[in-house]
């Protein structure tokens, strides 16, 4: 089919309404670039009631129900160029060069957003469409069918997800936001406030046919409370910094923007650049000049409590923080998820401050213990804590108490649900007491499968400088001595199997420096690896990934591992349980039973066959069960069912 010239040559805008400012006199200087640049086309600046008018005449059954203005003028768009074809346009965008060019040999075009290049997200400011677009009379047809759906969401997040659902997506073409838009409101606010010269803006727009100015903020002035722009807002101390509970937390948020919710994180601290927390919604907490925070502040009331180590990293007593419900109210959020939140982030007493619905995924055991992020032997925590082992007291009414009765006082006062990743963090929550009470559901932890996918086993190992023809069994965490982690199991297990099999096996290690370790089995120690390639690189070089934690809340090496095609050997009795299918994608040896963890070894190295079907069901398992997409519309559920209550 020829579809040269079907692009009707209109230019079809909105106007203001009742705005007599400063910003109207800009818009319609903005206005008459197009006419300008377009001395040959119609163009048709669109009032409210015109646009009513429209739908009105034309489908008159949307009116059916109780829609608003705003709802109106959004989705106008669709409308129009349905009925009339054309090119739309925000009217905060200045016309650089004519659109002729740009509706030859299309039917319809949509540009992508400057904030989200990485993630090539698609922007409605701009979309040029012939008359009558099957496109539109989709989006139109689920406007119809799923107005209430329709209302929550808006922009790029709504023409996102009409992309996703639509099955012929060869009938648009997807051009490159330099088009259409060069600069982000961010260069163009540098621009305004002369940081920098006009010339900069003026290369990026060379070659750009539009340009948009982001003057429509300056409508939300005046408003006590921001319009609900946020969905969720997802509470971390950290990103981008080491510590895979907060890896975990960042993976949820961004695979919950992956399907369209408008999530934004609030964070102490980011490792990540500038550039990256803007296109991730990443926002660190603003704090007053007085306000005391951060890890060493928080650290402080232990310091009467000489036998407990700090250099463990364990235990939080959350005694100072920003002002967290104030962060909150800056984005008026519909849930509130909070992860791990220790660090001297957040005080307890504000976590019980939060208003409205609050999520907690709990990354670890210290929201119902004394202050320790795993329990142990210790039992205390099911009655007050007290004579706590970690701080080494024998006080009944040690810090640990202490703690304990502030959560106690504080968790009575919010509107919480806990989701955990493992059914045995479900199981330990609900016999606690600070927590027994409230709502527990599962949702594991989920990877984003286009940065975790297997490497060719011989390319990784001559890249990592690892044995090319041995059976390669990998160990590996932050901290792989951390004593929580087990490698003292693991190495009892290895020299069990040493003497058999010590020209046959080949150990590697991460997360720790070169140790001996009197182990007949050639070794070699990666360091620790900040960097994900190289971590891919080490479990796609693997024949098989060993996690014998003592206590896990998850296990984040366990997923990331089998995402590789690689099977896991791991305990009983904790986190990985939950995800490991015993002699189908790894082995479950009974809880620190460094025999059986042995026989899992040998059994899952004891054949070329055996070791491709496990790894190929490893794989299979993650695609099925933790694709981070999978796993954000579990939380999607979750947050519609508690809205709905």
């Amino acid at each position: 089919m020829d579809i040269k010239n079907t692009i009707p040559q209109i230019i079809h805008q909105i106007q203001e309404e009742n705005d007599t400012s400063q910003l109207s006199v800009y818009l319609s200087a903005l206005y008459d670039t197009w006419i300008l640049k377009h001395p040959l086309w119609q163009y048709k600046l669109w009032s409210l009631q015109d646009v009513k008018t429209l739908i009105q005449n034309n489908f008159p059954d949307l009116f059916k129900y109780n829609v608003n203005d705003e709802f109106l003028l959004r989705v106008a768009r669709n409308f129009i160029l349905y009925s009339e074809g054309g090119v739309f346009v925000d009217s905060d965008f200045k016309c650089i060069q004519p659109f002729d060019h740009l509706i030859e040999d299309v039917s319809f075009s949509l540009f992508t957003d400057p904030h989200d290049i990485n993630n090539q997200i698609l922007s409605d400011s701009i979309v040029i469409s012939k008359k009558e677009h099957p496109f539109l009379k989709f989006i139109i047809s689920h406007l119809k069918e799923n107005l209430e759906h329709c209302i929550e969401i808006a922009g790029n997040t709504f023409i996102n997800e009409m992309f996703c659902k639509y099955s012929a997506k060869d009938e648009i073409s997807i051009l490159p936001f330099s088009i259409g838009n060069p600069c982000t409101r961010y260069e163009i606010k540098i621009c305004e406030h002369q940081l920098f010269l006009k010339d900069y803006i003026q290369e990026k727009a060379s070659k750009a046919y539009a340009i948009c100015y982001y003057k429509k903020e300056k409508r939300n002035k005046g408003r006590i409370m921001p319009k609900r722009l946020t969905d969720v807002l997802y509470i971390s101390t950290s990103v981008g910094c080491v510590g895979g509970a907060f890896n975990a937390g960042y993976r949820i948020h961004m695979g919950l923007r992956k399907i369209g919710l408008r999530s934004k994180m609030l964070v102490l601290n980011s490792g990540m650049t500038a550039n990256r927390n803007i296109f991730d919604e990443v926002h660190i907490a603003s704090r007053e000049k007085d306000e005391i925070c951060g890890y060493d502040r928080d650290m402080l009331p232990l310091q009467v409590y000489p036998q407990y180590s700090i250099s463990t990293h364990g235990f939080s007593p959350a005694v100072v923080g920003i002002d967290l419900i104030k962060n909150i109210e800056q984005f008026n959020p519909k849930i509130v998820v909070l992860h791990g939140i220790n660090g001297g982030f957040v005080t307890i007493e504000d976590i019980g401050r939060i208003q409205g619905k609050v999520i907690w995924r709990l990354p670890d055991c210290w929201a119902f213990t004394g202050g320790c992020y795993y329990y142990g032997d210790c039992k205390r925590y099911l009655t007050e804590c007290g004579k706590c082992p970690k701080l080494g007291s024998i006080d009944d009414n040690d810090l640990s108490y202490e703690i304990w009765k502030r959560k106690e006082e504080a968790w009575k006062k919010i509107d919480m649900t806990v989701v955990v990743p493992t059914l045995w963090m479900k199981n330990v929550v609900e016999n606690s007491v600070l927590l027994k009470d409230k709502e527990v559901h599962v949702i594991p932890n989920g990877l984003d499968l286009e940065l975790y996918y297997p490497v060719n086993k011989q390319i990784a190992r001559k890249a990592l400088k690892i044995s090319l023809n041995k059976k390669i069994i990998l160990f590996g965490a932050i901290n792989a001595f951390d004593p929580r982690k087990g490698f003292q199991f693991l190495l009892k297990a290895l020299r069990i199997l040493s003497e058999k099999h010590k020209d046959e096996y080949y150990f590697v290690v991460f997360g720790a420096d070169t140790q001996v370790l009197d182990l007949d089995i050639p070794t070699k120690f990666l360091g620790y690896i900040r960097d994900q390639y190289i971590l891919q690189l080490a479990y796609s070089a693997a024949d098989v990934m060993i996690v014998p934690s003592l206590e896990e809340a998850f296990g984040q090496t366990v997923t990331e591992a089998m995402a590789c095609a690689t099977p896991v050997i791991s305990f009983l009795g904790t986190g990985p349980e939950s995800i490991i299918e015993h002699k189908k994608t790894g082995y479950l040896a009974r809880y620190v039973d460094e025999r059986d963890l042995s026989e899992g070894i040998e059994w899952s190295l004891s054949s070329r066959e055996l070791i491709d079907e496990l790894s190929n069901n490893a794989r299979i398992c993650i695609e099925k069960k933790y694709d981070i997409k999978i796993i954000a519309r579990q939380y999607e559920e979750l947050f519609n069912q508690l809205l709905s209550k």
